[in-house]
């Protein structure tokens, strides 16, 4: 991003991010602290949450912790209302818990198909169904819904990961519409897209040509960032956002062959992430 970024005032905002306890989720969640904003960690793992914790709040930050199965819509409504009661209105919604499994379609178990629509999609829209209404009384919220590149294209071996995806880059833009079409334009969203991060989660993948690695922490700058600039879209490394192009102009047995000098059509062979 060039330029100065010119920063929204974060003081005493209360950011909630779920898959808070590693990764992307937990330095966004730092960014935002160290900012003067107050945060709310949710994620399943007890023991890496109250590490990441102690972290925020070194920072100065008042933290609020919860252990909760995203994907338990009950779970959801029950510890959404314990933060409205305890800390108010959350101002930032960042959906950022994801699962990946690789292998072909056929070969993973069904439970693990299953699993990865409920983490990265299904999930989504139980926690914005909990704190959209506040936002939408108010006219004032912003909405980070992480996606991935693999929500832009299609790539073997990451079926289900790239439909979860791809789902969660369409309902985030259906609902921004949603939103100006209902008056409520001050409730903002942005997709995430970024291609391979070092999470851990693409462990043994080979990244795509010209398609580098990103690290975790310049991601999560990347977020904060057009977080501030309330941009719509992030896709990052920069020859990610020419993938829808290439994708609609392209005939597909054109793009197929792209890819695969790319790369991509090979880059899971080995994954082995976590």
């Amino acid at each position: 991003m060039g330029g100065a970024v010119k920063k929204r005032d974060v003081r005493g905002k209360l950011y909630l991010v779920t898959g808070g306890a590693i990764g992307m989720g937990k330095e966004v969640a730092k960014l935002f602290a160290a900012d003067g904003a107050r945060v709310v960690l949710w994620d399943i793992n007890a023991d890496k949450l109250e590490k990441a914790a102690a972290e925020v709040r070194d920072l100065g930050a008042e933290v609020m912790t919860d252990v909760v199965d995203v994907t338990d819509r009950e779970q959801v409504y029950a510890a959404a209302q314990r933060v409205k009661q305890d800390f108010g209105k959350v101002d930032i919604l960042h959906n950022n818990a994801g699962v990946v499994k690789g292998g072909y379609f056929m070969d993973v178990e069904d439970e693990w198909h299953l699993k990865t629509m409920d983490v990265n999609f299904n999930a989504y829209m139980w926690t914005m169904k909990a704190f959209m209404p506040e936002m939408i009384k108010a006219n004032d919220g912003h909405i980070i819904n992480v996606a991935s590149a693999a929500g832009l294209t299609y790539v073997p071996m990451l079926s289900t990961y790239c439909a979860s995806k791809a789902a969660v880059v369409n309902f985030t833009d259906t609902l921004r519409l949603e939103m100006k079409k209902q008056g409520k334009s001050g409730v903002r969203f942005t997709t995430v897209c970024p291609s391979f991060v070092t999470t851990g989660m693409f462990e043994g993948v080979k990244a795509p040509l010209l398609v580098p690695w990103l690290s975790t922490e310049k991601m999560s700058r990347k977020i904060y960032e057009a977080y501030h600039r309330q941009r719509n879209i992030v896709m990052e490394p920069p020859l990610v956002k020419f993938v829808p192009l290439f994708r609609g102009a392209l005939p597909r047995p054109v793009y197929d062959v792209v890819s695969e000098v790319m790369g991509l059509t090979r880059a899971m062979a080995h994954w082995k992430g976590h």
